[in-house]
């Protein structure tokens, strides 16, 4: 033992006795808290629900007495208040009443624990609190209230103080971490430092001379100090010289590399704004070689858009007047014969009697810049909300428009989580939605009721884009709140529930709507219209070739062909996925919607070209001519149409069969599904 003691150095045999001691009083501090904090909780949650126990117990004696079931199942509800308690039982020699939570998990007690819990009045068990209260009525006390707590919050508080004594820990050891390190400093790194310089004299070893450090204004500070003299003067004279070698060999050396690996075109210029010495960075800044740019004049070299003023901030500098500060000039691009911007940046060479110029292209950064400038300008200029979420889902920035549309004020927000905001009961029901679009295309909008700081509710159409950085993968949320309250928005909004985003076709409520207000017409009228139903032959295999997004363009293709097949009083609406419908209106002979029908197979098994794939596609169609008289709805039609289309598509695919003839003129002669 002593010679391990012996062994240590300066500093741990310092630091040990007290680290030591302190964590010897951190210990017995912390046993003692956590049991003592322990035993009053225990003690607070057993006298919180005898109180709650008892006051419910005298609303019982009635119930008990007259044995009433109902009333006491009532009473005994309100221990909803207490959300800890599992179950509640009354007892009056049976089981009279029961209430039992169904967000608290129940854990019955063994024979042994209710044993305990009714000599005793309450047990602590694992997971439950077991309480025995009885209920004195008609001068007895026969009757008891069996109660079983969760010891789940009392758990959570026994985890947040080891969180706290964890935590005193870890502080424990910072301040033991900086006791060592004060020590260190001010003790054994003194001491050390002494012992190397000196070694290093009696060495006489002159390569690697040690000077300590003085850190402190004490005896060892002192000590260190007088040393230091004592070496200085003794090497004073060799300190001199070799300083001075040294000097002439870096500034050298230093020029050298400047000159040679600066990434800015550097240039020495003389009085008359001659170039005198240029680096290699030269053809990268200027577009002229190095050998080049000598001799030249700076003018000619960089040939300003504003020549005139470009030589007059010139000559000043080369009178000393002034010197370029970071200046910025526009040029003309002697390769490209476009603008670019440069900064300059000179400082005088008195002794050569010359001017050193460093000059940096900008025009990327400028450009940026000016981008950005022009894109907070936007930003704050619009009449929309503007929120920008971090990939986590706090709010990093709103626009001045957001104030006003919402009325939160910025810093009010800013650094939340956007839920804040949000009534998480209605957001609930869209947020997959609005998931499931943004992992898909990036992009969801749609409607929103949002409230306002004042209490009331707004109307918002909302453009939720994802941003993500391409070389740090990292993600940011746009979104984009419009006010609906505008007739403008409400009737864009109207036609964003009638008509499919992606195909910008009636939708298929859309089309319920049209094809029940022809039935309606239909009643007086008395004419025919013909429904189409138009199903896409191998559209599954385009998806699985070529990926959803050539397949959304595909639609788009196909829905602009069949919408330049038809009148202008026809309708061709989008169904679901690959499913459209044509409604032809006063249908008196059926050549023309067989006509129009082959006009649509025809038009869609033209080839489409995308991203240089040539992509076909085909159709089947069946036809329903919807007579008057026949007291069918929307849905029958649409069956009956749907029916004809499997029995085309069964049949061989990309033809047309009808499913009724037309009453009134001959008709296409064509089995008719069953």
């Amino acid at each position: 033992m002593r010679r391990w003691i012996n062994s240590l150095s300066l500093g741990q045999r310092m630091s040990l006795p007290i680290m030591g001691f302190i964590l010897l009083v951190f210990l017995s501090f912390q046993v003692i808290t956590y049991q003592t904090f322990i035993k009053k909780e225990r003690a607070s949650l057993v006298s919180r629900i005898e109180i709650l126990a008892q006051g419910v117990g005298m609303n019982l004696t009635a119930a008990i007495l007259f044995d009433d079931r109902i009333a006491a199942q009532e009473i005994l509800s309100s221990f909803k208040a207490e959300h800890s308690i599992a179950l509640v039982e009354l007892n009056d020699g049976k089981l009279l009443a029961q209430y039992s939570s169904q967000n608290v998990d129940y854990v019955a007690p063994t024979e042994q624990q209710r044993i305990i819990t009714k000599q005793q009045g309450f047990h602590f068990g694992n997971s439950m609190l077991y309480l025995d209260v009885p209920i004195a009525y008609a001068d007895k006390s026969e009757a008891s209230l069996f109660i079983a707590v969760s010891l789940e919050q009392l758990h959570q508080l026994q985890i947040t103080q080891l969180q706290y004594s964890l935590f005193l820990f870890l502080l424990y050891l910072v301040v033991c971490g900086y006791i060592v390190n004060r020590l260190q400093a001010w003790v054994t790194k003194p001491i050390a430092e002494l012992n190397k310089a000196m070694r290093s004299i009696v060495n006489d070893d002159k390569k690697h001379q040690f000077t300590p450090k003085v850190t402190t204004n004490d005896e060892l500070g002192e000590l260190a100090n007088c040393f230091n003299d004592m070496q200085v003067k003794l090497q004073e004279r060799d300190v001199k010289i070799r300083t001075t070698l040294q000097q002439f060999s870096q500034e050298k050396v230093f020029a050298e590399e400047v000159v040679a690996t600066v990434q800015h075109a550097l240039l020495v210029i003389d009085e008359s704004a001659t170039i005198t010495l240029a680096n290699d960075a030269c053809f990268d800044v200027l577009g002229v070689p190095q050998r080049s740019a000598v001799k030249q004049n700076f003018i000619q070299l960089l040939r300003p858009q504003q020549p005139e003023r470009f030589k007059h901030q010139l000559t000043s500098v080369l009178s000393n007047k002034q010197h370029f500060n970071h200046y910025v000039v526009k040029c003309h691009s002697p390769q490209t014969q476009t603008e670019r911007t440069l900064q300059i940046v000179s400082r005088p060479l008195y002794h050569q009697k010359k001017f050193l110029f460093a000059i940096e292209d900008i025009t990327k950064q400028h450009l940026a810049q000016k981008q950005q400038r022009l894109a907070a300008n936007v930003f704050d200029s619009s009449q929309d909300a503007i929120i920008v979420l971090s990939q986590s889902g706090i709010i990093e920035m709103v626009n001045p428009a957001f104030e006003n549309l919402i009325g939160f004020e910025p810093n009010e927000v800013i650094g939340k989580h956007f839920h804040s905001l949000l009534d998480m009961a209605s957001y609930r029901l869209i947020e997959n939605h609005i998931r499931n679009h943004l992992n898909e295309r990036n992009l969801w909008q749609g409607e929103y009721h949002q409230l306002r700081r004042d209490g009331s509710t707004i109307p918002l159409l909302l453009r939720v884009h994802r941003l993500t950085d391409p070389q740090s993968g990292e993600s940011q949320v746009a979104i984009v709140a419009s006010d609906l309250r505008s007739i403008k928005e409400n009737e864009r909004l109207e036609r964003l529930a009638t008509h499919d985003s992606l195909t910008n076709l009636p939708n298929r409520s859309k089309l319920h709507t049209q094809i029940q207000t022809l039935l309606t017409h239909q009643q007086q009228s008395k004419d025919i219209f013909a429904v189409l139903f138009i199903d896409l032959d191998g559209f599954k295999t385009i998806n699985d070739n070529y990926g959803h997004d050539v397949g959304d363009s595909v639609l788009k293709i196909v829905a602009a062909r069949m919408s330049r097949t038809i009148r202008q009083t026809d309708m061709v609406g989008r169904l679901s996925g690959d499913e459209f419908i044509t409604v032809i209106n006063h249908v008196v002979d059926a050549s023309k919607v067989e006509q129009t029908s082959e006009r649509i197979l025809h038009k869609l098994h033209q080839p489409i070209s995308l991203d240089e794939n040539i992509i076909e596609v085909g159709a089947s169609i069946g036809c329903y001519y919807v007579h008057p008289g026949e007291y069918q709805n929307v849905d029958d039609i649409l069956r009956r149409a749907d029916k004809a289309m499997y029995e085309a598509k069964r049949t061989g695919k990309g033809k047309v069969v009808i499913f009724n003839p037309l009453a009134t003129v001959s008709t296409i002669k064509t089995k008719q599904p069953r």
